[in-house]
């Protein structure tokens, strides 16, 4: 992790925490607000709003029933006198039509029967269609002494409720199932007591589309206030059937799915719970219970889709979420443009130090990128002239340390021949003075000194010339394998005589290089001569060639004892030389001729039996 944090740029660390510290938070900041505002709709709709409304439109319900309840009762003390003849009945029948609402909103039908199952009045509700009268009419029995709440209420005397449903005295087809409110009623049979005999009924058929209106009314308050649309509103019966609802799709059907009817029982008490559909679409339902007499135990659920409840969350969810992206993107093309600013200048900087660093101390980076970063521009610059001067001064100082420790070396190695030189003068010269016999003698040792020193002086000169680097005279295409066969007959010719044993191997037949063959072979007669002089009772130098990469790779090794291992490092460095004489610049001289010719000389292996020096010259392009 470390590394990987390392090996991001200056820009990508940049980037990265500019999203840390302003997306995060951001991100935090929605997840947090989202989930609060889901509670608080949670716990504001669907834990009090959905019940409430429930329990308050449950309550209108109630209310309704018990009010019609309260005016058949009223009825009921009318109807007490009804029965005693045919004027009382008239008067009945006019005394019901001053009941308030009765028959305009609170039932369809009103009968009165007597002791004996007789209909002695009948009267239909004031909002059913008056065109239908007859045939309403015609389903009206002469007796309804058979009818089961007859006998029960002459029976336990009192009030009788009936079941939600279709009346046979209103409807035909009781086995059809109807999704009008208007063909659906609830039944309430009272007694009317009698001073003598048993009691005759009265009976009434409560409109159900004012209950229906109820919880329309119900929905209206969603769709209209709350933008609920989907929400439903529906009455469910003890046995878990749909008795109002407002999709009349639903009326008479058992409540789906079946787990929420076991739910919705009228024992519960409010609250709320959440179920599926057959469509797969979630709901959030409250309830409350409604009524608690026998045969008028309802529920009353409001059920509303959460995709509806929850939008306005939703939407939030969406509109911060494209919030946070916007500003990411922002954070990102700011964060880009800054770390240009910033990079830029850093990127200048680099590139001035490498070109620094390859040599060019002319470079100048501009100023640029803030008080800061201008500041480093102009710390560079001065540093770059520094160097420069540096160089200079270095360079002169490494001049004169060169000129002297090549006067140095000049005059050493000098020095050497003319010592003996001056020795063998002094003598000639004391041997004349004096007239010795000798001097004829000394004068020829003294020629001959002078002749050997100055060929030691000509070797000097010619060393300490060719180390000065004088370039190759004129390069010529040979093929290799020949040019070091003519090397091999050469350093043969050169060391006749000696206990020197040259050969070739030649492994490069078809190989061509350009060279200077005259400056070249030096390299290889000193590698000869260094091998005799390191084992003068005898040694056997292998010259080998190959090809290898597009170069010419010859290697050239000897049997002598080796070259000790702690000069090993030093041994192309001018003016070292593990002998007692000489320059110390022979392999210099050769690693700057393989140099000037473009390739390369070292070293590979040295062991007692076996020392190894490898040359590689490019090949000369093909014609």
């Amino acid at each position: 992790m470390i590394r990987a944090v390392h090996a991001l740029s200056l820009a990508s660390r940049f980037l990265v925490t500019l999203v840390v510290s302003a997306a995060l938070p951001l991100l935090s900041y929605g997840w947090f607000s989202v989930r609060s505002m889901r509670e608080q709709i949670d716990e504001q709709v669907v834990r009090v709003f959905l019940p409430q409304l429930a329990a308050d439109h449950a309550d209108k319900i109630e209310a309704h029933l018990q009010a019609t309840d309260q005016a058949c009762a009223v009825v009921r003390e009318i109807a007490r006198r009804a029965l005693d003849g045919a004027d009382e009945l008239a008067a009945f029948g006019e005394q019901v039509e001053l009941v308030p609402d009765l028959l305009d909103n609170h039932l369809d039908l009103l009968l009165l029967a007597d002791a004996e199952g007789r209909v002695a009045y009948w009267r239909d509700g004031l909002r059913l269609d008056p065109s239908t009268h007859a045939r309403r009419a015609a389903l009206i029995p002469d007796s309804v002494a058979d009818a089961p709440w007859f006998q029960a209420v002459q029976a336990q005397r009192g009030r009788h409720f009936l079941p939600w449903g279709r009346s046979p005295l209103l409807h035909r087809g009781q086995e059809l199932r109807s999704m009008d409110p208007a063909s659906h009623h609830l039944g309430l049979a009272l007694d009317v007591p009698r001073p003598e005999g048993p009691p005759g009924v009265l009976f009434a058929l409560l409109r159900w589309t004012e209950v229906q209106a109820v919880l329309d009314e119900a929905r209206r308050v969603l769709v209209g206030r709350a933008s609920l649309p989907g929400a439903e509103v529906f009455l469910l019966g003890r046995d878990g059937t749909v008795l109002a609802h407002t999709d009349r799709a639903h009326y008479g059907l058992p409540l789906s799915p079946p787990p929420l009817a076991g739910q919705l029982t009228p024992a519960a008490a409010m609250g709320r719970t959440a179920f599926v559909d057959a469509r797969g679409r979630a709901f959030r339902c409250g309830f409350a219970p409604c009524g608690r007499a026998s045969a008028r135990d309802f529920v009353v659920g409001v059920a509303v889709p959460e995709h509806e409840l929850f939008a306005a969350s939703d939407a939030f969810e969406r509109v911060l979420l494209i919030a946070i992206v916007v500003t990411v993107l922002v954070l990102l093309v700011w964060s880009l443009l800054a770390s240009r600013t910033i990079t830029a200048p850093v990127q200048a900087l680099v590139a001035a130090a490498r070109r620094i660093a390859g040599g060019d101390l002319a470079v100048a980076v501009p100023p640029r990128g803030g008080p800061e970063l201008g500041e480093l521009a102009g710390a560079f610059n001065q540093m770059a002239t520094e160097l420069a001067r540096g160089r200079q001064r270095l360079a002169a100082a490494e001049r004169d340390q060169a000129w002297a420790e090549m006067a140095r070396q000049v005059a050493h190695e000098v020095k050497n021949p003319l010592q003996p030189m001056r020795m063998a003068a002094q003598l000639l010269q004391r041997a004349r003075s004096e007239k010795d016999p000798r001097a004829d003698l000394v004068a020829e040792r003294l020629a001959k000194t002078v002749l050997e020193q100055t060929e030691a002086l000509d070797r000097i000169a010619s060393d300490f010339r060719a180390f000065a680097g004088i370039a190759p005279a004129q390069m010529t295409v040979v093929p290799v394998d020949a040019w070091l066969a003519e090397i091999c007959q050469q350093c043969a010719g050169l060391f006749a005589g000696k206990p020197v044993d040259v050969a070739l191997q030649a492994g490069a037949p078809d190989a061509r290089i350009a060279i200077d063959p005259k400056s070249l072979a030096r390299v290889f007669v000193n590698l000869v001569q260094n091998a005799h002089e390191a084992a003068p009772a005898g040694v056997k130098v292998r010259v080998r060639s190959a090809v290898a990469d597009q170069r010419a790779v010859v290697t050239v090794v000897s049997d002598g004892p080796g070259i000790p291992t702690n000069v090993l490092g030093r041994l192309f460095e001018p003016y070292f030389t593990t002998k007692s004489s000489g320059t110390g610049l022979g392999l210099a001289i050769c690693r700057r001729l393989v140099e000037a010719h473009g390739g390369t000389i070292q070293l590979r292996h040295s062991g007692a039996g076996e020392t190894v020096f490898e040359l590689a010259l490019p090949l000369a392009a093909a014609r």
